[in-house]
């Protein structure tokens, strides 16, 4: 059932507070030569390798996971946000494709990692209904939402990158704040039911995307014959769960998904878009 053939749901219109603005980006990635890039920390170094590596099947699957439902939009604002959703998207996927290839090169196994996550999406695809894709494709735009704002509000997370991969990973993130309602009004508008949607939320956040960065993050090193120290272990835990930890930062914004009525645009960061805009703007080809 959906918003086309039950009354009762409201039909939103899009609720976006930014233009969505698919952009060309050149990166050379040219200073990107240590395996550990990250302080020389093997594990928090494979943590963001792993996220890397599975972007491009995740993003493939919610711009299909949208389209899906794109007839049933009769918004014309949200008809076109879905059009830049998809271009970001696909360019994100091109991007990091382009540095997994570079992380290979380095002694990781990226393509590993994609050739397993796309085999679970292929048997995802054929089990799954068409809402409940969509549901899983806007709890996991929230949680990379909300990561992508920790990541520009926290520039030490990534301080010891190498800059083009700082770069890249500060492209992402603003990208992914601007169209980061899409697939959550395309939901609101085509099936409305909050309550799969704070089950999908549940299940993915607390359990689902925890344990496979985790054994991701182990795959890779443990693939190259490297062991973390207790060192580096230490460090992650910090680095995770200190007090300006990832996990601790995100929880307030993680938590909003579950409340009444919640959209994604009720934490308004498009400020820190337009701040970030302005320093990514070497890196724009055609901006």
């Amino acid at each position: 059932m959906n918003a086309h053939t039950n009354p009762a749901i409201a039909i939103p219109q899009s609720n976006s507070k930014l233009a969505i603005e698919p952009r060309r980006v050149k990166f050379e990635f040219d200073d990107l030569k240590e395996r550990f890039f990250y302080n020389e920390n093997s594990l928090i170094s494979a943590l963001w390798v792993a996220m890397s590596a599975s972007f491009p099947i995740g993003e493939t699957e919610f711009i299909h996971s949208v389209k899906l439902f794109s007839d049933q939009v009769t918004d014309p604002k949200l008809q076109q946000e879905v059009k830049e959703f998809s271009a970001q998207e696909a360019h994100h996927s091109l991007q990091h494709r382009k540095i997994n290839k570079l992380f290979d090169d380095l002694g990781y196994s990226t393509a590993k990692i994609e050739k397993t996550l796309k085999e679970q999406m292929t048997e995802r695809q054929q089990q799954w209904s068409p809402e409940r894709r969509l549901a899983r494709t806007v709890v996991a735009e929230h949680v990379t939402a909300i990561m992508a704002h920790f990541a520009l509000t926290n520039v030490d997370s990534m301080g010891h990158f190498p800059e083009s991969l700082r770069k890249l990973f500060q492209w992402h993130a603003i990208e992914e704040i601007e169209h980061k309602s899409v697939a959550f009004d395309v939901y609101q508008h085509c099936v409305g039911d909050r309550k799969r949607l704070n089950r999908e939320f549940r299940y993915f956040s607390y359990f689902e995307f925890p344990l496979k960065m985790s054994l991701a993050t182990r795959f890779l090193l443990r693939d190259m014959g490297y062991k973390a120290t207790w060192q580096e272990r230490k460090e992650l835990w910090h680095y995770l769960f200190g007090p300006d930890g990832l996990i601790k930062s995100v929880k307030p914004l993680y938590m909003m998904f579950l409340k009444p009525n919640f959209h994604p645009w009720d934490h308004d960061d498009s400020a820190l878009v337009e701040q970030w805009k302005s320093e990514l703007q070497p890196y724009f080809l055609d901006h």
